[in-house]
């Protein structure tokens, strides 16, 4: 049996870095979507009534405070672990 990627082993500080590596990515990913979200949502607003660009820029300001707030708290959530 092959003993696999040290992302599979699970027993060195190679395998917690790409776990880590990971957690980061998704918090950035996370981050994105809500900037992308908030601001669609205002997009379709503001086609209804009829203000075009500045729903949109509200949303994607509520949405890039959204995405900040969440890493803030998933941050803080992990130091306090440690």
């Amino acid at each position: 049996m092959t003993p696999g990627t040290p992302a599979q082993k699970n027993d060195g500080p190679e395998a917690k870095g790409y776990g880590q590596g990971y957690a980061y990515f998704g918090m950035a990913l996370n981050f994105a979507i809500a900037i992308l979200l908030f601001g669609a949502v205002g997009w379709f607003v503001d086609g209804w009534v009829h203000t075009r660009p500045l729903l949109t820029i509200a949303g994607a300001f509520v949405g890039g405070f959204a995405g900040f707030m969440s890493i803030y708290y998933r941050v803080k959530r992990d130091t306090e672990k440690r």
